[in-house]
């Protein structure tokens, strides 16, 4: 009979699992098991339990399925609403296209204008500096959209689950909810050979249901970071969660290191601030010129 064991004793049960080769001796011997240690009998009596080892996976697997269930689910859920944010996010949108708009205003007498940038960009803001390596671009942006922009002030604070999501190996959850369909589906087997067997019965209910919305759920995921990845000019078969979102997480602690050190203290500030007037004016002339691309 199959029920649920703590997974410590079903791992030591594991470690007594003789092999096909032990099996056979004992088998053999089996006339003399009064001769037999308390080992051997021990290994006797495992050897003629019918699909023991398999019982045993059963075992483990019931005894572990809420505890990754709840793992899978939660990254999976990191993933998909760290693709949709990102996605969705009009204010994220609005600061790419003032980053867009100043690198071309920058640069588009040696280059000309560009349609886009490589999201690996993002963290190199941060290191183009004016001529006394004072001031970065990415202070001017943040000076920007705190005169010009305040609409556009916290946004950073959209994507919180932006840090779960960068943890997350994308190929290796998909192999393991893969797996654990596999190992429901040795349940079922199982289930079916022992019709009586409550235990087996009731966890395959449940399990079935979770299981089933966890795949949903999955499908979800994966449509939802390709269409972020693509829209990045990314292929999601070709760069992990751990990555893609890497470089938007570290982008938005720079800015906010960056802000944080600007206006932390607002009515104390003496950090020479561009003149409004020459801010406002070089970023509508930015803007527009980024407008005539399109």
């Amino acid at each position: 009979v199959v029920s649920t064991q703590s997974t410590g004793a079903v791992e030591l049960l594991h470690g007594c699992i003789p092999s096909q080769e032990e099996s056979d001796k004992l088998i053999m011997n089996s006339n003399k098991l009064n001769e037999f240690g308390e080992a051997e009998l021990f290994c006797f009596h495992l050897s003629k339990v019918n699909r023991y080892d398999r019982k045993l996976g059963i075992m483990q697997f019931i005894g572990t399925f809420d505890e990754q269930y709840a793992r899978l689910s939660t990254q999976v859920n990191a993933v998909k609403e760290a693709s949709h944010s990102i996605t969705v996010s009009d204010r994220l949108k609005k600061v790419l296209e003032i980053i867009l708009a100043l690198g071309n205003f920058m640069n588009s007498q040696r280059k000309g204008l560009a349609v886009g940038f490589k999201i690996q960009s993002l963290c190199k803001i941060a290191e183009t500096h004016s001529g006394d390596y004072k001031f970065t671009l990415l202070h001017y942006i943040v000076k920007t959209i705190h005169t010009n922009m305040p609409e556009l002030i916290g946004f950073t604070m959209e994507f919180e689950h932006l840090e779960s999501a960068q943890k997350v190996l994308l190929k290796e959850l998909v192999s393991e909810i893969q797996e654990m369909k596999k190992n429901l589906d040795t349940v079922l087997d199982e289930r079916n050979k022992q019709r009586d067997n409550f235990v087996l019965f009731s966890f395959y209910k449940r399990a079935q249901r979770k299981v089933k919305r966890l795949g949903e759920d999955t499908r979800l995921m994966l449509q939802s970071y390709e269409t972020v990845c693509k829209g990045f000019g990314e292929n999601p078969k070709m760069i992990e969660p751990h990555e893609f979102f890497k470089y938007f997480s570290d982008f938005f602690l720079q800015f906010d290191n960056i802000e944080r050190t600007l206006y932390q203290n607002e009515e104390k500030k003496k950090t020479a601030p561009l003149a409004r007037d020459i801010s406002r004016n070089l970023i509508q002339e930015a803007l527009v010129q980024h407008a005539s691309m399109y």
